[in-house]
């Protein structure tokens, strides 16, 4: 295993500078900074955060890492960024956002200056480079969310895989073997949002185990008007009797209103639900459309609860996985009704 006279040999320092680097305590030149941190990255090496943390005094602050994206959805953001300032600040903290979207040299310069005493990371894609530097930070780093290599931090998420697993099964129960999957907007998916995937390949995978039919339709790049329209067609052509949205809840109420009045009945000729397109809707509710809804207050709870137990106790993080199961909202917009009896 390399130590910091390693790192100083192979980035031509001195040891002292590389104390330095780490711990902030010295203003290093930017070139050196970045000769130093290639050289740790490359020898895998990370400082002792837990004596690091015996030494440092705690500003009671925590980083959050959340990246800020052209076209992402602001008021999922909003949430999540709301919620875990407040669970913080309920447990003696303030909070420091970070928005960078590589993010890693931003959280570096916070907690080797001992500003920050914990990371939370936010909005991740799956191979996150923030989660697999986590090491580098020497401070507690929770994530929320479960990127591919997370071995050096906590992982706080909804259970996505199961997810999909129970939106399949929930469409098979109720005899529905024709699937309409609405895919958030693609650019989501492009870039990797780490929830986004698990949810499509446990879809993908369950469908297959089941023998249902999954179908699977980009989000909206023009009017929500043409958009419904669209998924009106493939509906009437490809014979849907089950239809999962991830689109926001806005445009699946305009969609549910526009299958209705073209004369479907929900759920006897069609049967509907919303996966992890935001926090439980009083718009779904309304139409009386299931869900299975995004729960960032109690995901952000969890979170905070992990990190202030690291920062306090020294309890250690690494590769804790919390996710906690999905809840399905019936709205009775799943199982076709009974027929009286004549």
């Amino acid at each position: 295993m390399s130590d910091i006279r390693d790192v100083a040999r192979k980035a031509g320092v001195s040891v002292s500078t590389v104390s330095y680097a780490f711990s902030g305590k010295r203003p290093i030149s930017p070139g050196t900074y970045q000769r130093i941190m290639q050289a740790a990255d490359e020898l895998d090496y990370a400082p002792d955060a837990g004596a690091r943390m015996l030494r440092a005094k705690r500003n009671q602050i925590v980083a959050l890492s959340a990246p800020l994206r052209s076209g992402q959805n602001l008021a999922s953001y909003a949430d999540y960024f709301i919620e875990m300032a407040s669970c913080e600040h309920a447990r003696g903290y303030d909070s420091l956002l970070l928005t960078a979207e590589n993010g890693v040299e931003d959280i570096r310069r916070v907690t080797r200056s001992n500003l920050a005493d914990g990371v939370v990371l936010m909005d991740l894609v799956d191979d996150d480079i923030r989660a697999t530097q986590a090491a580098s930070y020497g401070r507690p780093c929770v994530a929320l969310g479960l990127p591919r290599r997370h071995t050096a931090c906590a992982c706080v998420d909804l259970d996505f895989d199961l997810m999909g697993r129970m939106a399949v099964e929930a469409m098979a129960r109720a005899g529905r073997k024709r699937l309409l999957f609405l895919e958030d907007l693609k650019g989501e998916y492009r870039r990797g949002s780490g929830f986004r995937l698990i949810l499509l390949r446990s879809l993908k995978t369950w469908a297959r185990r089941l023998g249902v039919d999954l179908r699977l339709e980009p989000g909206p790049t023009g009017s929500d008007l043409a958009y419904t329209q669209q998924v009106l067609d493939i509906i009437h052509h490809g014979r849907i009797d089950g239809l999962i949205g991830q689109i926001r809840p806005s445009l699946l109420d305009t969609v549910v209103v526009r299958m209705r009045s073209d004369g479907m009945s929900i759920p006897d000729d069609v049967a509907v639900l919303s996966c992890a397109a935001g926090k439980a809707s009083p718009t779904l509710e309304l139409q009386g459309i299931s869900e299975m809804p995004l729960t960032p207050r109690s995901l952000c709870a969890k979170a905070a609860d992990l990190l202030t137990q690291a920062v306090e106790e020294g309890a250690s993080l690494a590769g804790q996985v919390l996710l906690e199961r999905p809840t399905l909202i019936d709205r009775a917009s799943l199982s076709r009704r009974k027929q009286k009896a004549a």
